[in-house]
């Protein structure tokens, strides 16, 4: 019984060492394969190449389909935008910021000539309430701030300079999807309008920093494979 017992112990420990050199052989050979594994990286498209800024450190983009969210795109880039300022000491040219307006959020990328056109029908499918709802009847509310707004808190008077227009003076780009802009012809015109031409105007009549783009979801996969961080507004 006592020779069994170290013939096995014998054979217990032989398996160890078995296993230990198959497993290493396996580490070894997967470490190799991942090794000749390269790194997907996106195929860069012409369409796109107004998202390349260079000199830039830091590149965000805010993503937005309401109203509400729309507006509350703006506040978020201020915020980016006055901390890398403020606490990272960075010239508005080293930090690239996109607001993408979409489906519900897309006519905030219009200017105020279509809002006192269609400020309306834009203000009641975007839910639009308060002085932005009085406001969207003659003008695009988020273009520019309203007189009469409850200012900032005392120190933080960098946080009412959010609108539209100031963001575009600091550098940041409006992505305005032209998907949506289509589908918003389409209802302006109705049965009997010319949606064509509607399609046309709305194109031709954005706000300052803004462009058009084939759609808004597009753009959020293109800004992430051309280094973009995404924060969903909602």
């Amino acid at each position: 019984m006592g020779e069994f017992r170290a013939d096995r112990r014998r054979l217990i420990g032989g398996g160890v060492i078995l296993a230990g050199a198959g497993l290493a052989a396996a580490c070894s050979s997967g470490a190799k394969g991942q090794s000749a594994v390269s790194t997907w990286e996106g195929s860069p498209e012409q369409l796109d190449s107004w998202l390349d800024r260079p000199g830039t450190r830091h590149r965000m983009v805010f993503d937005s389909i309401s109203g509400s969210g729309g507006a509350e795109a703006l506040g978020y880039a201020n915020n980016f935008l006055h901390v890398d300022s403020a606490a990272y000491g960075l010239k508005p040219e080293q930090t690239a910021a996109v607001v993408i307006f979409r489906h519900m959020s897309t006519p905030y990328g219009y200017n105020d000539s279509i809002w006192a056109k269609y400020g309306k029908k834009f203000a009641e499918q975007m839910k639009l309430e308060g002085d932005d709802l009085k406001r969207a009847a003659t003008m695009n509310p988020a273009l520019t701030n309203s007189p009469g707004a409850e200012p900032p808190p005392k120190g933080m008077e960098w946080a009412g300079a959010n609108s539209i227009g100031d963001l575009a003076g600091k550098g940041v780009r409006f992505a305005v999807c032209e998907l949506a802009t289509q589908g918003i012809a389409g209802q302006l015109a109705g049965k009997t309008g010319d949606a064509a031409a509607i399609e046309a105007e709305l194109k031709a009549n954005l706000v300052p920093g803004a462009l058009i783009v084939p759609s808004g979801i597009t753009i959020v996969n293109r800004a992430q494979e051309h280094g973009y961080a995404i924060a969903y507004i909602g």
